[in-house]
């Protein structure tokens, strides 16, 4: 019996000290820059790879929730694969989801993504008749023609973008532009590889989210072999923590809406700010709806809103291709 247990006890010690091979993989962190793009009853997931992956090949999960996670809810839909896009089918029109995305490899799931939500069916519709021309200096036209419906939401601005691949499945995203006002016909997207082909789509972008993109991608040649630095992914995240939120910011009670107002921000990176955004969210920060000023304006109305219902104003200040912090969350309650 001593023998025995003297044995267990060695066993233990020599397991608990026994190294940790050099060459296991970590868990993988979350998937970045994930952007929602819906139709009227799918959507399409297109996302960035982590910023460690240990040198696996990742299992990329897209999940459509119908409350905010985290939750305890059952996952409503789901497409895997280990591309970096899946389009995800069997939604409701006019029905508000959540979508985020997790990688997979031998060691373990990551952390969920930044949650995107989005309303099928309410969203608009992509620009159509997309064409796509390049100049010498690594520089896309991107033309189309505007949509007929433009959803319910409140309009925000087209973003079009290059891939190095022909499908939501396949090839990386690489660069983009933005327009507006709704009547706006192209943009310019530079920081492309001469000598490059490239794959572009333009989406609309509203209050309530991202439209379904244009399909199927332009097939566009850059020009000849040379190199030219890339432009920034833009992400609804913070880009650096000297992008400070707006300062002061005030929130009045009106009848079915609320009026803010607020200060330039402490900080800008040596950014130059575009505009201003003064968003409705949820009390988990989930945005609703806004209203959107110029960079010399610093207050705007947001109307529609239902009364004696309690909201949550936040304002962000942006910038070509970032975003600041958001200002803390102020409680108000509408007047009938």
């Amino acid at each position: 019996m001593k023998r025995r247990t003297l044995f267990f006890i060695l066993t233990l010690s020599l397991t608990a000290f026994a190294p940790t091979p050099s060459n296991a993989a970590s868990v993988p962190s979350a998937p970045q820059y994930v952007e929602a793009m819906a139709g009227a009853t799918q959507v399409a997931v297109t996302w960035d790879a982590p910023s460690s992956t240990d040198g696996e090949t990742l299992n990329y999960t897209a999940r459509v929730w119908t409350v905010p996670p985290p939750t305890n809810s059952p996952v409503f839909a789901s497409c895997s694969t280990t591309g970096l896009g899946c389009i995800i089918g069997g939604l409701v029109s006019g029905t508000a989801y959540y979508v985020d995305v997790i990688a997979t490899n031998s060691a373990g799931v990551s952390g969920p993504s930044a949650m995107k939500p989005i309303s099928p069916g309410n969203a608009g519709s992509p620009p159509t008749n997309v064409t796509a021309t390049s100049d010498s200096s690594g520089r896309v036209t991107v033309k189309w023609t505007p949509p007929t419906a433009l959803g319910t939401g409140q309009f925000a601005w087209y973003t079009a973008e290059a891939f190095t691949g022909s499908e939501i499945s396949a090839g990386a995203y690489v660069s983009y532009c933005t327009a507006d006002p709704a009547s706006a016909t192209s943009c310019l997207i530079s920081g492309l590889k001469l000598g490059t082909t490239y794959y572009v789509q333009v989406r609309t972008v509203s209050s309530l989210g991202s439209s379904y993109p244009s399909a199927p991608r332009y097939k566009v040649f850059n020009g000849s072999a040379s190199s030219a630095s890339p432009t920034p992914k833009p992400s609804t995240s913070v880009s650096s923590s000297t992008l400070t939120a707006p300062q002061s910011v005030k929130v009045v009670a009106l009848s079915k809406s609320v009026k803010v107002s607020w200060k330039a921000p402490k900080s800008t990176g040596g950014k130059k700010v575009v505009y201003y955004r003064a968003g409705v969210y949820t009390k988990s920060g989930v945005l609703l709806s806004f209203c959107r000023t110029r960079a010399t304006i610093f207050n705007c109305t947001i109307p529609k809103l239902k009364p004696k219902v309690t909201v949550y104003i936040g304002v962000v200040a942006l910038y070509s291709g970032a975003e600041s912090q958001r200002s803390k969350l102020i409680a108000v309650v509408p007047k009938a």
